[in-house]
């Protein structure tokens, strides 16, 4: 942890010179900081009045960074990784912290990856006759997750084939609300790709990913809003706005299980 007490020292030196209460409530929390108390450099910070813009950003920092290492310290993995990418999320963020917090998540993921594995031997002893595990239990491990989400893009692509009849014969109302449910089977199944990425992908990988699925949402939107103008005003509008997003979804789909998924 001397990595955050060299942050703190830092970003609080750098905070520049104020009154002599300040200094001395920066001294403080230093001194609180190289003594691993958190918790009185958290109250020294939250209790004073005086205390500057930088201070308090540092307070909220290190306040999210505690709950991820609560979570660490109960061994609760999931919840590590769910406070630990969204504090990721947040564009000024210490880059002390960021490595701090991208080995929590190694670990989280090591440690949930070795349960899975531990659940699955122990499965394969306790399953039914037939030798399949009991209901609710991991599945089969030896089925990779590009082949799991292959299966599930057939399954969406079928599913959505019952509205071909509708495109044939349907008014245009109809043939908008079956675009909404099909953009919506598409983008549930993009978050569900991404989310498993998320669990999956080394930090860095999921950094560079994090910033295109960003880009590519940006992206979507504007190239459906694009299309949609050559109907400006019509009653095709709003129809070709859905179609075009749930195209570039389903094409999100396929992108990412072919370009991250083994």
């Amino acid at each position: 942890m001397k990595k955050l007490v060299g942050m703190f020292t830092a970003c609080l030196l750098l905070a520049g010179c104020g009154t002599e209460s300040e200094e001395k409530l920066k001294d403080k929390i230093i001194v609180a900081m190289e003594n691993e108390e958190y918790e009185k450099a958290l109250t020294l910070i939250d209790e004073n009045s005086e205390t500057d813009e930088e201070t308090k950003v540092l307070s909220a920092q290190l306040q999210a960074f505690k709950e991820v290492k609560n979570a660490e310290d109960q061994a609760d993995w999931d919840h590590v990784l769910e406070k630990a990418y969204s504090l990721l999320e947040i564009p000024a963020l210490d880059n002390s912290l960021k490595k701090e917090l991208e080995d929590m998540i190694v670990e989280a993921e090591t440690e949930i990856n070795k349960s899975i594995r531990e659940s699955f031997e122990q499965n394969s002893v306790n399953g039914d006759e037939e030798g399949n595990p009991p209901p609710g239990e991991p599945e089969d491990l030896s089925v990779s997750m590009k082949e799991k989400y292959l299966a599930k893009l057939a399954e969406v692509e079928k599913s959505v084939k019952e509205f071909d009849e509708t495109f044939d014969q349907g008014i245009q109302v109809e043939m908008t609300a079956a675009e909404g449910e099909i953009f919506s089977a598409w983008d549930k199944l993009l978050n569900e790709i991404y989310a498993d990425l998320k669990k999956t992908l080394p930090p860095t990988n999921m950094g560079k990913l994090r910033e295109e699925q960003r880009d590519w949402l940006v992206y979507r939107d504007e190239k459906a809003t694009e299309d949609a103008l050559q109907y400006k005003g019509g009653s095709m509008e709003t129809l070709q706005y859905v179609s075009t997003q749930a195209q570039l979804t389903k094409e999100r789909c396929y992108e990412l299980v072919d370009l991250y998924m083994k």
